[in-house]
């Protein structure tokens, strides 16, 4: 039987759509205060925006008549007409977020505009709208939003812990930061400030505040325009001597408003060509200005995609102004001469120092093998060992690429990743307690200046950190000195800490997964050879005699394979042999 839905519950359901977690709540509440020409927002959650969240922004506010209707469904005060949705330039303009959010949550809203003698307080729960009533209150908005999916226990569950929910919140007020340079933001927990900007309008100095200095020293200048069609891009972008291991760090702004876009992002990456280190990414923020014509904002429910009219333009308009920037050519706001070959000269020597940070300044000015080959001739001079002589009945081959160990056991020839293999000899060894995770004193310590997101994930962990072998001491707001790793880490440098903060921070333990289990893995990872790196004859048969002792060898923590195995059968067949190969 076909039914019409109960209009409580279909409000809900709607809800969903819009609110999902506490930083939806917080994106929709910002964004309206930008949206009110607000210059000043202070975010303020408890539990992790779970218990509550208060916006308050000094932006024009809300007449007193007006106040009951914003939280009436497709009440907004940006479209009135069919034509005005294809020019919007507003950031909210459905009506949906303040009901939405009232729908699963007690909300209070004080508002004030200059020329009221008196504010507007007004409470709404579960959808159920109380009288209005005049109050005192300063010039702006303030919305209290608490007992988050209070009506609707089901979303409730699916929320992270308190620290990851913060984290989140973090991170999307670092992107709207960025994104509005003009205004100033603070977010607070428990009482305690985790991010500021000044808002002064300078986005270099929002860099700044939220990714730290060594970031901002980073940044080059970006610019381009297409004045036939109206479109400009401007920020900054990363040197490729720094960098990170997601997208994470690009932030893209189409017309104020933060987007996801793997088109923008692949332009802006496809312009570094090969000066990136593998599976390393820039830090970036992208400013797109575009007349509203030539985009649809209205392709997602939490209008976090647009969709372009012409995406080969805006594709080609970032890719060029990124080189521009890169390569420092004159008028392009760009970098001066010579610091091309100087930046080359450091990426190269960061990219060599993490893929073998433990060697010598020689080993690390010397290339990869840019073609396939055994690692040394003593591999394939050296005298056949019966099958029995090596662990488990294998026996090395050699060294394929200085990736991939070969060998043979019995009828069957092996290839084995060798990272994925010493990670899960490591792994194994961490978790049976039969190697170290004591601490190993670093040579120099390091300075780590750390983006909100992650200061607000890592106080959570410290303790489990500590007991992993890291020594890490606040330094400031954002920033810790660390003085010793995990004596199964090898020394290496910031990038190598930072890439391993990130692994670590940014990921979610799995269902069921005990955040002890993420920590050795990350270990493992960090400390396991690399791809690319040459062994010796004696490191490589160390290695193929630790994996072929360890249980679940097949694949490395992470579940990737860390064997390919052919049967002599298999070859026999590719080579149109008959009779076991003796013809």
């Amino acid at each position: 039987m076909i039914r019409v839905l109960d209009s409580r519950v279909a409000e809900k359901i709607a809800a969903g759509e819009v609110i999902e977690h506490p930083a939806s709540v917080v994106k929709e509440l910002v964004e309206n205060s930008l949206d009110a020409g607000a210059t000043r927002i202070e975010i303020s959650v408890t539990g992790g925006g779970k218990h509550s969240i208060r916006v308050t922004d000094n932006g024009c506010g809300i007449a007193p008549d007006e106040v009951e209707l914003a939280f009436s469904r497709f009440a907004t005060s940006k479209l009135s007409s069919l034509e005005d949705l294809e020019a919007i330039i507003s950031l909210g303009f459905r009506g949906e977020a303040l009901p939405s959010i009232a729908a699963v949550s007690r909300v209070t809203l004080t508002t004030r505009r200059k020329e009221d003698f008196a504010g507007t307080r007004i409470r709404v729960e579960g959808g159920a709208i109380f009288p209005p009533e005049a109050v005192g209150a300063p010039e702006g908005t303030e919305v209290l939003v608490e007992d988050l999916f209070y009506n609707t226990p089901g979303r409730m569950k699916f929320l992270r812990g308190e620290p990851q929910e913060l984290a989140r919140i973090s991170a999307l007020l670092t992107s709207l930061a960025l994104a509005h340079p003009g205004c100033s933001f603070t977010l607070a927990s428990e009482g305690k400030t985790v991010l500021r900007t000044t808002g002064d309008g300078f986005l270099l100095h929002a860099i700044g505040a939220l990714y730290g200095s060594e970031a901002a020293a980073a940044m080059l200048p970006l610019q381009g325009r297409q004045p036939s069609l109206g479109l400009a891009v401007e920020g900054y972008i990363s040197a490729p001597h720094f960098s990170r291991a997601s997208r994470r760090w690009i932030t893209v702004v189409v017309n104020g408003r933060v987007i996801q876009s793997p088109l923008l992002a692949g332009a802006l990456e496809r312009a570094y060509g090969g000066m990136l280190a593998r599976r390393r990414h820039p830090v970036a923020v992208l400013i797109v200005k575009a007349p509203p014509k030539l985009l649809d904002v209205n392709v997602h429910p939490a209008k976090s995609e647009i969709r372009f009219q012409r995406p080969e333009i805006f594709n080609e308009l970032v890719f060029r102004a990124a080189r521009r920037a890169l390569l420092g050519r004159p008028g392009a706001g760009g970098p001066p001469h010579g610091w091309m070959e100087e930046q080359q000269r450091e990426w190269r020597r960061q990219q060599l120092q993490l893929l073998d940070p433990g060697r010598g300044k020689e080993s690390r000015e010397a290339a990869p093998a840019p073609a396939a080959s055994f690692t040394a001739a003593a591999f394939s001079s050296a005298p056949e060992a019966s099958p029995g002589d090596a662990a488990g009945g294998c026996r090395l081959i050699g060294q394929f690429l200085h990736s991939y160990l070969l060998a043979q056991e019995g009828e069957e020839l092996l290839v084995i990743d060798q990272h994925a293999a010493h990670e899960r000899v490591l792994y194994h060894a961490l978790r049976a307690g039969e190697c170290g995770l004591r601490p190993a004193q670093l040579t120099l310590p390091l300075n780590l200046e750390l983006p909100p997101a992650w200061s607000v994930r890592l106080e959570s962990l410290l303790p489990l950190l500590e007991e992993a072998g890291f020594i890490l001491e606040p330094f400031g707001d954002n920033s810790y000195i660390l003085r010793a790793i995990p004596s199964l880490m090898r020394e290496g440098g910031a990038a190598e800490i930072y890439a391993f903060l990130e692994d670590l921070l940014q990921e979610e333990p799995e269902p069921g997964e005990a955040m002890e289990e993420r920590l050795w893995q990350k270990i493992a990872c960090h400390g396991a050879i690399k791809a690319r790196q040459p062994l010796s004859r004696d490191e490589a048969e160390q290695l193929l005699r630790d994996w072929a002792n360890t249980p679940g060898g097949a694949c490395c923590p992470h579940g990737r394979p860390a064997v390919i195995r052919i049967h002599r059968a298999e070859l026999d067949k590719k080579f149109l042999r008959k009779g076991g190969g003796r013809q």
